[in-house]
């Protein structure tokens, strides 16, 4: 188990996955609203859907982020730290 590497790079890892959940839900809503009828997300039409789609964006970039901590513990449980 290697402790020294979830110690050391856990913020960079979440910092990693949140970004990456925003850039992709966020194109992933700038595509759906360009459709006709919308496949992930409610067509914006008021104030209220607005704030309801940046809330899942935000959420589901925490989750990415979450997500990308767990991977790196199981990385953190297989290695071996090596001195």
């Amino acid at each position: 188990m290697n402790i020294k590497l979830l110690k050391n790079n856990w913020m960079k890892y979440y910092k990693r996955g949140f970004f990456t959940g925003i850039f992709i839900l966020s194109f992933l809503c700038v595509v759906d609203q360009t459709l006709q009828s919308p496949f992930f997300f409610s067509k914006i039409t008021n104030l209220s859907l607005f704030m309801l789609t940046l809330s899942f964006i935000f959420f589901g970039s925490i989750f990415c982020g979450l997500v990308s901590l767990v991977i790196l513990f199981i990385t953190s449980l297989l290695t071996v730290y090596k001195k």
